[in-house]
Protein backbone atom coordinates (compact mmCIF):
# COMPACT_ATOMS: atom_id res chain seq x y z
CA UNK A 1 0.00 0.00 0.00
CA UNK A 2 0.92 3.42 -0.77
CA UNK A 3 0.60 6.48 2.32
CA UNK A 4 0.83 10.38 1.86
CA UNK A 5 1.48 10.99 5.56
CA UNK A 6 0.80 14.96 5.85
CA UNK A 7 2.97 15.55 9.26
CA UNK A 8 2.47 18.35 11.65
CA UNK A 9 3.20 21.96 9.92
CA UNK A 10 4.42 23.43 13.61
CA UNK A 11 7.01 21.12 14.37
CA UNK A 12 9.61 18.39 12.68
CA UNK A 13 8.51 14.58 12.72
CA UNK A 14 11.45 13.92 15.64
CA UNK A 15 10.76 10.73 18.48
CA UNK A 16 12.46 13.45 21.30
CA UNK A 17 9.37 15.56 20.63
CA UNK A 18 7.13 13.71 23.29
CA UNK A 19 5.25 16.70 24.59
CA UNK A 20 3.14 16.54 21.15
CA UNK A 21 1.15 13.33 20.32
CA UNK A 22 0.57 14.18 16.79
CA UNK A 23 4.44 14.47 16.27
CA UNK A 24 4.26 11.24 18.15
CA UNK A 25 1.21 9.73 16.13
CA UNK A 26 3.24 10.36 12.28
CA UNK A 27 6.85 9.34 13.77
CA UNK A 28 5.61 5.83 14.47
CA UNK A 29 3.13 5.55 11.72
CA UNK A 30 5.86 6.38 9.12
CA UNK A 31 8.59 4.12 10.53
CA UNK A 32 6.39 1.17 11.14
CA UNK A 33 5.01 1.06 8.10
CA UNK A 34 7.73 1.53 6.32
CA UNK A 35 9.18 -1.92 8.12
CA UNK A 36 6.30 -3.72 7.07
CA UNK A 37 6.69 -3.17 3.48
CA UNK A 38 5.04 -0.22 2.27
CA UNK A 39 5.36 2.83 0.56
CA UNK A 40 5.25 5.91 2.51
CA UNK A 41 5.65 9.68 1.83
CA UNK A 42 6.47 11.93 4.78
CA UNK A 43 5.42 15.60 3.98
CA UNK A 44 7.06 17.71 6.20
CA UNK A 45 9.80 19.36 7.85
CA UNK A 46 13.71 19.13 6.43
CA UNK A 47 14.84 18.77 10.22
CA UNK A 48 12.40 15.57 10.69
CA UNK A 49 13.85 12.01 11.76
CA UNK A 50 11.30 9.59 10.65
CA UNK A 51 11.48 6.17 8.78
CA UNK A 52 9.75 6.11 5.52
CA UNK A 53 10.45 5.41 1.63
CA UNK A 54 10.98 9.50 0.85
CA UNK A 55 10.83 12.97 3.00
CA UNK A 56 9.21 15.72 1.06
CA UNK A 57 10.09 19.10 2.58
CA UNK A 58 7.35 21.48 2.51
CA UNK A 59 7.98 24.07 4.98
CA UNK A 60 11.10 25.30 7.23
CA UNK A 61 12.53 27.15 9.80
CA UNK A 62 11.93 30.59 8.35
CA UNK A 63 8.10 29.65 7.89
CA UNK A 64 7.89 28.84 11.44
CA UNK A 65 9.36 31.44 12.45
CA UNK A 66 7.40 33.85 10.72
CA UNK A 67 4.67 32.59 12.64
CA UNK A 68 6.33 31.26 15.67
CA UNK A 69 8.84 33.58 16.17
CA UNK A 70 11.08 31.38 18.50
CA UNK A 71 11.21 27.70 17.84
CA UNK A 72 12.03 26.56 20.97
CA UNK A 73 8.88 28.79 22.53
CA UNK A 74 6.58 25.07 22.70
CA UNK A 75 9.06 24.00 25.68
CA UNK A 76 7.37 26.32 28.32
CA UNK A 77 4.22 27.31 26.56
CA UNK A 78 3.09 24.25 24.62
CA UNK A 79 2.45 24.09 21.07
CA UNK A 80 0.64 26.79 18.73
CA UNK A 81 -2.27 24.78 17.36
CA UNK A 82 -4.33 27.53 15.19
CA UNK A 83 -4.89 25.97 11.97
CA UNK A 84 -5.12 29.81 11.04
CA UNK A 85 -1.03 30.79 11.28
CA UNK A 86 0.47 31.21 7.79
CA UNK A 87 2.73 28.74 8.74
CA UNK A 88 -0.10 26.08 8.44
CA UNK A 89 -1.05 27.74 5.32
CA UNK A 90 1.78 27.30 3.39
CA UNK A 91 2.14 23.92 4.81
CA UNK A 92 -0.87 23.22 3.06
CA UNK A 93 -0.28 24.87 -0.37
CA UNK A 94 3.67 23.25 -0.51
CA UNK A 95 1.57 19.74 0.13
CA UNK A 96 -0.82 20.07 -2.74
CA UNK A 97 2.21 20.72 -4.99
CA UNK A 98 4.05 17.65 -3.85
CA UNK A 99 1.35 15.69 -3.64
CA UNK A 100 -0.14 16.63 -7.51
CA UNK A 101 3.49 15.16 -8.36
CA UNK A 102 3.72 11.75 -6.52
CA UNK A 103 -0.33 10.42 -5.92
CA UNK A 104 -0.83 8.25 -9.36
CA UNK A 105 -3.51 5.55 -8.26
CA UNK A 106 -7.44 5.89 -6.50
CA UNK A 107 -6.00 3.23 -3.98
CA UNK A 108 -3.43 5.31 -2.67
CA UNK A 109 -3.83 6.90 1.05
CA UNK A 110 -3.40 10.68 1.82
CA UNK A 111 -3.75 10.65 5.63
CA UNK A 112 -4.30 14.12 7.32
CA UNK A 113 -2.76 13.64 10.53
CA UNK A 114 -3.13 17.18 12.00
CA UNK A 115 -7.45 16.68 10.93
CA UNK A 116 -9.09 19.66 9.54
CA UNK A 117 -6.00 22.11 9.40
CA UNK A 118 -5.04 19.71 6.08
CA UNK A 119 -8.37 20.62 4.44
CA UNK A 120 -7.42 23.07 2.33
CA UNK A 121 -5.18 20.79 0.90
CA UNK A 122 -6.63 17.30 0.73
CA UNK A 123 -10.23 18.27 -0.83
CA UNK A 124 -8.46 18.56 -4.62
CA UNK A 125 -7.72 15.19 -4.12
CA UNK A 126 -10.97 13.53 -2.98
CA UNK A 127 -11.25 11.80 -6.50
CA UNK A 128 -7.94 10.71 -6.69
CA UNK A 129 -7.26 9.32 -3.39
CA UNK A 130 -8.55 7.56 -0.53
CA UNK A 131 -8.02 10.37 1.90
CA UNK A 132 -7.90 9.81 5.65
CA UNK A 133 -7.67 11.28 9.34
CA UNK A 134 -6.18 8.32 11.00
CA UNK A 135 -6.20 9.00 14.46
CA UNK A 136 -9.10 11.70 15.82
CA UNK A 137 -8.69 12.77 18.78
CA UNK A 138 -9.61 16.35 18.58
CA UNK A 139 -12.69 18.02 18.54
CA UNK A 140 -13.39 17.70 14.96
CA UNK A 141 -13.56 15.70 11.84
CA UNK A 142 -14.05 16.05 8.16
CA UNK A 143 -12.47 13.26 5.76
CA UNK A 144 -14.55 10.58 4.10
CA UNK A 145 -12.62 7.81 6.35
CA UNK A 146 -12.58 8.74 9.77
CA UNK A 147 -10.39 6.83 12.37
CA UNK A 148 -10.77 7.51 16.23
CA UNK A 149 -8.55 7.49 18.73
CA UNK A 150 -11.10 5.82 21.29
CA UNK A 151 -14.72 4.96 20.86
CA UNK A 152 -15.26 7.77 23.36
CA UNK A 153 -13.98 10.21 21.14
CA UNK A 154 -16.38 8.29 18.42
CA UNK A 155 -19.26 8.90 20.68
CA UNK A 156 -18.25 12.59 21.55
CA UNK A 157 -18.45 13.73 18.27
CA UNK A 158 -20.99 12.14 16.44
CA UNK A 159 -23.17 13.29 19.17
CA UNK A 160 -22.25 16.84 18.83
CA UNK A 161 -22.91 16.99 15.28
CA UNK A 162 -26.49 14.86 15.73
CA UNK A 163 -24.73 13.00 12.76
CA UNK A 164 -25.05 8.70 11.95
CA UNK A 165 -22.05 6.78 11.55
CA UNK A 166 -21.18 5.77 8.03
CA UNK A 167 -20.72 1.92 7.91
CA UNK A 168 -17.23 0.80 6.23
CA UNK A 169 -16.02 4.74 6.62
CA UNK A 170 -15.47 5.18 10.12
CA UNK A 171 -13.05 2.93 12.40
CA UNK A 172 -11.13 3.08 15.79
CA UNK A 173 -7.93 2.01 16.47
CA UNK A 174 -6.36 2.65 19.92
CA UNK A 175 -2.83 4.01 20.37
CA UNK A 176 0.29 1.90 19.91
CA UNK A 177 3.45 2.08 21.98
CA UNK A 178 6.51 0.04 21.83
CA UNK A 179 7.00 -1.51 25.37
CA UNK A 180 11.05 -1.20 25.02
CA UNK A 181 10.29 2.55 25.22
CA UNK A 182 9.31 2.18 29.02
CA UNK A 183 11.42 1.20 32.34
CA UNK A 184 9.02 -0.88 33.86
CA UNK A 185 9.44 -0.80 37.79
CA UNK A 186 7.80 -2.33 40.63
CA UNK A 187 9.26 -0.67 43.29
CA UNK A 188 8.22 2.99 43.25
CA UNK A 189 9.08 6.39 45.23
CA UNK A 190 6.48 8.32 47.31
CA UNK A 191 6.57 11.19 44.84
CA UNK A 192 3.69 11.01 42.36
CA UNK A 193 3.58 12.42 38.70
CA UNK A 194 1.50 15.10 36.91
CA UNK A 195 2.78 15.00 32.72
CA UNK A 196 1.34 17.46 30.44
CA UNK A 197 0.94 21.05 30.23
CA UNK A 198 0.10 22.59 33.44
CA UNK A 199 -3.33 24.01 32.60
CA UNK A 200 -6.64 23.99 34.32
CA UNK A 201 -8.11 21.68 31.93
CA UNK A 202 -5.57 19.05 32.74
CA UNK A 203 -7.10 19.92 36.57
CA UNK A 204 -3.85 21.16 37.57
CA UNK A 205 -4.91 23.40 39.82
CA UNK A 206 -6.35 20.63 41.75
CA UNK A 207 -3.70 18.30 41.79
CA UNK A 208 -1.70 21.16 43.05
CA UNK A 209 -3.99 22.05 45.97
CA UNK A 210 -5.01 18.37 47.09
CA UNK A 211 -1.43 17.18 47.32
CA UNK A 212 -0.81 19.72 49.16
CA UNK A 213 -3.66 19.68 51.73
CA UNK A 214 -2.61 15.69 51.76
CA UNK A 215 0.84 16.54 52.13
CA UNK A 216 1.51 14.39 48.92
CA UNK A 217 4.91 15.25 47.36
CA UNK A 218 4.05 15.10 43.36
CA UNK A 219 6.58 16.23 40.17
CA UNK A 220 4.63 18.36 37.70
CA UNK A 221 6.66 17.74 34.24
CA UNK A 222 5.44 19.96 31.29
CA UNK A 223 4.99 23.42 30.65
CA UNK A 224 3.98 25.44 33.75
CA UNK A 225 1.34 27.35 31.87
CA UNK A 226 -0.23 28.72 35.23
CA UNK A 227 2.82 29.73 36.44
CA UNK A 228 2.16 27.81 39.75
CA UNK A 229 4.89 28.51 42.22
CA UNK A 230 7.26 25.39 43.80
CA UNK A 231 5.75 24.41 47.26
CA UNK A 232 7.27 21.62 49.65
CA UNK A 233 5.09 19.09 48.06
CA UNK A 234 4.75 20.51 44.41
CA UNK A 235 7.53 21.48 42.31
CA UNK A 236 7.58 22.03 38.76
CA UNK A 237 10.14 20.84 36.27
CA UNK A 238 9.19 21.68 33.08
CA UNK A 239 9.46 19.95 29.41
CA UNK A 240 11.25 16.82 30.04
CA UNK A 241 12.61 14.40 27.29
CA UNK A 242 12.25 10.83 26.61
CA UNK A 243 14.61 9.71 28.82
CA UNK A 244 13.49 11.71 31.92
CA UNK A 245 10.09 10.67 30.86
CA UNK A 246 10.70 7.19 31.06
CA UNK A 247 12.29 7.98 34.75
CA UNK A 248 9.82 9.77 35.93
CA UNK A 249 7.26 7.45 34.68
CA UNK A 250 8.83 4.61 36.26
CA UNK A 251 9.62 6.04 39.55
CA UNK A 252 6.11 7.54 40.11
CA UNK A 253 4.26 6.45 42.64
CA UNK A 254 1.23 7.34 40.64
CA UNK A 255 0.21 9.58 37.73
CA UNK A 256 -2.22 11.86 38.43
CA UNK A 257 -4.14 13.09 35.29
CA UNK A 258 -7.99 14.37 36.69
CA UNK A 259 -8.97 16.42 33.50
CA UNK A 260 -12.18 18.18 33.63
CA UNK A 261 -12.91 18.25 29.93
CA UNK A 262 -13.75 15.24 27.83
CA UNK A 263 -10.11 13.36 27.55
CA UNK A 264 -10.63 11.80 23.84
CA UNK A 265 -8.05 9.40 25.08
CA UNK A 266 -4.85 10.59 26.84
CA UNK A 267 -1.79 8.95 26.16
CA UNK A 268 0.13 9.50 29.67
CA UNK A 269 -2.18 7.38 31.24
CA UNK A 270 -1.11 4.38 28.74
CA UNK A 271 2.58 5.21 28.89
CA UNK A 272 1.84 4.53 33.22
CA UNK A 273 0.93 1.44 32.61
CA UNK A 274 3.41 0.07 30.42
CA UNK A 275 5.84 1.62 33.47
CA UNK A 276 4.06 -1.03 35.88
CA UNK A 277 2.43 2.46 37.52
CA UNK A 278 -0.93 3.24 38.38
CA UNK A 279 -3.05 6.19 37.21
CA UNK A 280 -5.32 8.42 39.33
CA UNK A 281 -7.85 10.05 36.86
CA UNK A 282 -11.65 11.47 36.60
CA UNK A 283 -14.39 8.76 35.53
CA UNK A 284 -15.67 10.10 31.99
CA UNK A 285 -14.07 10.67 28.47
CA UNK A 286 -11.09 7.81 26.92
CA UNK A 287 -10.13 7.09 30.76
CA UNK A 288 -13.11 5.13 31.13
CA UNK A 289 -11.30 2.77 28.13
CA UNK A 290 -7.48 3.23 28.97
CA UNK A 291 -8.09 2.97 32.94
CA UNK A 292 -9.23 -0.26 34.16
CA UNK A 293 -11.33 0.43 37.28
CA UNK A 294 -9.35 -1.36 40.29
CA UNK A 295 -6.75 -2.73 38.02
CA UNK A 296 -4.85 -0.05 36.35
CA UNK A 297 -5.69 3.03 38.23
CA UNK A 298 -8.31 4.85 40.48
CA UNK A 299 -11.37 6.60 38.04
CA UNK A 300 -13.06 9.37 40.85
CA UNK A 301 -15.64 11.32 40.78
CA UNK A 302 -15.23 13.71 43.37
CA UNK A 303 -13.08 14.86 46.31
CA UNK A 304 -13.47 12.64 48.05
CA UNK A 305 -12.76 9.83 46.40
CA UNK A 306 -9.74 11.49 45.36
CA UNK A 307 -8.27 11.75 48.70
CA UNK A 308 -8.94 7.99 49.17
CA UNK A 309 -7.41 7.01 45.89
CA UNK A 310 -4.45 9.13 46.53
CA UNK A 311 -3.70 7.36 50.28
CA UNK A 312 -4.62 3.76 48.92
CA UNK A 313 -3.48 3.45 45.03
CA UNK A 314 -0.58 1.82 46.38
CA UNK A 315 -1.70 -0.87 48.25
CA UNK A 316 -5.31 -1.21 45.94
CA UNK A 317 -3.19 -1.34 42.16
CA UNK A 318 -0.56 -4.13 41.20
CA UNK A 319 2.31 -2.31 39.07
CA UNK A 320 2.05 -5.63 36.97
CA UNK A 321 -1.55 -6.36 35.33
CA UNK A 322 -1.05 -2.31 34.42
CA UNK A 323 2.04 -3.69 32.20
CA UNK A 324 -0.11 -6.67 31.30
CA UNK A 325 -2.86 -4.66 30.35
CA UNK A 326 -0.73 -2.18 28.39
CA UNK A 327 0.83 -4.65 26.11
CA UNK A 328 -2.37 -6.26 25.74
CA UNK A 329 -4.31 -3.67 24.38
CA UNK A 330 -1.89 -0.87 23.57
CA UNK A 331 0.82 -2.57 21.61
CA UNK A 332 2.48 -0.89 18.43
CA UNK A 333 2.35 -4.05 16.96
CA UNK A 334 -1.22 -4.34 17.42
CA UNK A 335 -2.17 -1.07 16.46
CA UNK A 336 -0.18 -1.15 13.10
CA UNK A 337 -1.85 -4.69 12.60
CA UNK A 338 -5.42 -3.08 13.12
CA UNK A 339 -4.71 -0.12 10.85
CA UNK A 340 -3.55 -2.52 8.26
CA UNK A 341 -7.20 -4.10 8.13
CA UNK A 342 -8.52 -1.05 8.12
CA UNK A 343 -6.87 0.18 5.01
CA UNK A 344 -6.26 -3.30 2.92
CA UNK A 345 -10.27 -3.16 3.26
CA UNK A 346 -10.73 0.09 1.62
CA UNK A 347 -8.89 -0.54 -1.52
CA UNK A 348 -10.61 -2.43 -4.67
Amino acid sequence: MVFHCLSIPYSPTKKDISLCAFVQKVYKFCEQMTKMGHTVYHYGHPDSEVVCTEHINVTNNDILKSSYNNLNYWQTQGFNQNVNENAVKIFNINCQKELEKRVKDKNEFILCWFGYAHEPCVKHFYDKAIVVEPSIGYDSMFAPIKIFETYSQMHKLHGAAQQNIQIEKEYVVYPGFDENDFLYKENKSNTALFLGRVVDAKGAKFVYDICNALKQEITFAGPNIMNLPDTEYCKFVGFVGPQKRKELLANAKFLFAPSIFMEPCNWAVIEAQFSGTPTITTDFGGFTETVVQNKTGLRCRNEKEFAHAIQNISQKIDPSQCRKNAIGKFALDLQCKNYAEIFQSLTH
